[in-house]
C-alpha cells in the first residue's frame, strides 16, 4: 500500500503520560469506495461497517487535535506516518511535524530476534506478555504499542537514555565516550540554523545545517550517524557552536559562507566551495589561460576540474585571435557553437570513430554544463533584488531578500500576520550589496547556488523583483538533457 494513493479506513490511538492512559481514540472512516477483499479479511472491516462513518476531512483535524502536543509512537512509524502526513497535504492540513519514536527500529536495537520469533507486532506483543493482541484494528494495535513501548524503555535502564530524542536514536553500540560528549549540545534549540563543531584549538572541524538542530546534533552522540570520519570528529570536538537561522535557506547560506572562509578538515566534499577553473582572455605575455581566478567578464566557465577547461580550450582551437569572438559568442548564448560540437560528436560516431565521438562527447558535455551554470547563476546575479517566500509549515510564511544573488535579509511572517507588509519591512532593513566584478558579480559561486536552488523550489513564490530574471533563449539550457544524457553514459 503507499502513501497518498490508498485510503485511511480507521484511525486508533491511546494517550499515555508517565506510564498512565489519558485517553482513546477511535474512529472509522469512509474512503468513498469499496474495499478490496483482502483488506477485509485482514481486518475484519467490512463495507457495511462504513457505511454512514465520517470522511477523512472530517476525522483528521479531531485526531490531530487529539494527538497535539504528543510523541507520537508508532510500530513501522514510516508507515503510519506517511499515511497521515499525505492525507494532511491532501486535505490542505498543515502538518504538525510530531517527534516520532518507532517501536519497531527500537526493538531491533534492544531485542534478540532468537527469543521473539520476529520483529512483527503481534510476536512482540506475545513476548512482553501485552494485555491486547494486536489484530490490525487500529486502536487494539495501538494498545498493544503501547505495552510494547513501556518493556522497551524498561529494558534501557543504564543506557542514559533521558530523554526523546535519546530514545529516538539510541544504539546499544555506541562507544560511552562517544555519549558522554552529548554534554556540548546541552543549549543546543529545536530551531533550524547552523552548527560548527570546534577542535581543542577553538578551529572549526566540520559546519552544518539542519532543520531542528537539537534532533540534528543528538544524532552524533548516539551512533545515528555511521561514517567513521564523523565519529573521529566528534571525539576530537571540545565545543559546538549554534547559530538559529529564520528558517532553513539562512541556513545554507550561512553555511555556504563560513564554509568559503573556514575550509574546516571534516567537509570533504566542500573544501574548495565556490570555486571552479576559468579560461582566462590572452595577455600581452601569452595566449588563453587556465585559471582558479576569473579574469573579468570575458571569461569562459567555470569549469569542474582543470582537465575540462584544458580540454575545452585544446577543443575550440583557442587563442589570442580568436577567443574573443567565441566568448562573445557564448556570453550571447551559445545555443549555436553547441549544436556545431554536437554535430561534429554525431559525425564521429557515423564514421566509426568511437573514441574520438566520446571525447567530443565529454568535452561538449563540460562545455554545457558549465555555461548553463554561468548563465543561470549570472542571471540570479544580475538582479538587485528580488523577494521570495515559501510556507513554514505552520500557517506562516518563511521570507528571504535576494541582492545580486545574495541573501540580504530573511525572516519570518507567522500565521494571521500581513506577510506582504512584513516581507516589506524585511526588505527596508535588508542589507546592502553592492554588485562587484567577474561572471557574478562578486558573489560566491557556492551561495548563488544555494539561493538559485532554494527559489526554484516548487512551493517558493517570487515577489517584486526589480528586474526579469532570465536566461537566453538560445542559451545552453536547451542543451541540458543532451548533457545530461552524456555525464551518464560516461559514468557507465
Amino acid at each position: 500500500m503507499r502513501a497518498g494513493e490508498d485510503h485511511i479506513i480507521e484511525i486508533g490511538a491511546v494517550r499515555v503520560r508517565r506510564g498512565v492512559e489519558e485517553g482513546r481514540f477511535s474512529a472509522l472512516i469512509d474512503p468513498g469506495m469499496r474495499l478490496p477483499g483482502f483488506i477485509t479479511e485482514l481486518t475484519g472491516i467490512t463495507d457495511a461497517d462504513l457505511d454512514g462513518a465520517p470522511q477523512l476531512g472530517t476525522v483528521l483535524p479531531r485526531f490531530l487535535e487529539f494527538a497535539s502536543g504528543a510523541v507520537w509512537v508508532a510500530h513501522n512509524a514510516p508507515f503510519d506516518i506517511g499515511f497521515l502526513r499525505a492525507s494532511c497535504g491532501q486535505l490542505g492540513i498543515a502538518w504538525p511535524a510530531p517527534t516520532v519514536v518507532d517501536t519497531l527500529q527500537l526493538a531491533r536495537r534492544l531485542l534478540d530476534r532468537k527469543r521473539t520469533g520476529s520483529f512483527r507486532l503481534g510476536d512482540l506483543a506475545r513476548y512482553v506478555g501485552a494485555e491486547v493482541t494486536p489484530n490490525h484494528r487500529a486502536l487494539d494495535d495501538a494498545a498493544a504499542t503501547v505495552d510494547v513501548l513501556h518493556h522497551l524503555i524498561e529494558r534501557l535502564a543504564g543506557h542514559s537514555v533521558e530523554t526523546v530524542g535519546d530514545l529516538e536514536h539510541f544504539s546499544p553500540d555506541v562507544d560511552p565516550r562517544l555519549r558522554e560528549k552529548k554534554a556540548l549540545i546541552a543549549d543546543a534549540p529545536h530551531a533550524p540554523g547552523v552548527y560548527v563543531f570546534r577542535g581543542a584549538s577553538g578551529d572549526p572541524l566540520y559546519i552544518g545545517t539542519a532543520v531542528d538542530l537539537r534532533r540534528r546534533l543528538l544524532q552524533y552522540f548516539t551512533g545515528a550517524d555511521p561514517r567513521r570520519r564523523m565519529v573521529e570528529m566528534v571525539m576530537l570536538a571540545e565545543s559546538v557552536d549554534v547559530a538559529e537561522c529564520a528558517h532553513g535557506m539562512e541556513a545554507e547560506v550561512r553555511e555556504a559562507r563560513m564554509l568559503a572562509s573556514a575550509r574546516p578538515p571534516y567537509n570533504r566534499q566542500r573544501k574548495e566551495p565556490g570555486q571552479g577553473w576559468y579560461l582566462n582572455p590572452p595577455t600581452k605575455k601569452g595566449g588563453p589561460k587556465v585559471s582558479r581566478v576569473a579574469g573579468g567578464e570575458d571569461v569562459i566557465g567555470p569549469f569542474r576540474t582543470r582537465n575540462a577547461a584544458q580540454a575545452t580550450k585544446d577543443t575550440l582551437d583557442l587563442d589570442a585571435g580568436n577567443f574573443g569572438e567565441v566568448a562573445d559568442e557564448l556570453r550571447a548564448g551559445g545555443a549555436d557553437l553547441i549544436a556545431r560540437l554536437v554535430d561534429d560528436v554525431s559525425a564521429a560516431a557515423d564514421a566509426g570513430r568511437y573514441r574520438r565521438a566520446a571525447f567530443l562527447r565529454d568535452i561538449t558535455a563540460d562545455l554545457i554544463l558549465a555555461l548553463d551554470r554561468r548563465q543561470r547563476l549570472g542571471a540570479l546575479a544580475s538582479i538587485p533584488q528580488l523577494q521570495a517566500a515559501f510556507p513554514d509549515g505552520r500557517g506562516g510564511w518563511n521570507l528571504a531578500v535576494v541582492r545580486h544573488g545574495r541573501l540580504a535579509a530573511a525572516g519570518r511572517s507567522p500565521r494571521g500576520a500581513n506577510a506582504a507588509h512584513v516581507a516589506g519591512l524585511l526588505a527596508d532593513s535588508a542589507e546592502t550589496v553592492i554588485a562587484g566584478e567577474g561572471p557574478y558579480l562578486g558573489a560566491n559561486q557556492h551561495e548563488l547556488q544555494v539561493v538559485h536552488n532554494w527559489l526554484l523550489r516548487d512551493d517558493v513564490r517570487i515577489g517584486p523583483s526589480d528586474s526579469p530574471w532570465t536566461s537566453p533563449a538560445a542559451g545552453a539550457g536547451r542543451w541540458r538533457e543532451w548533457a545530461a544524457a552524456a555525464v551518464a553514459a560516461r559514468k557507465s
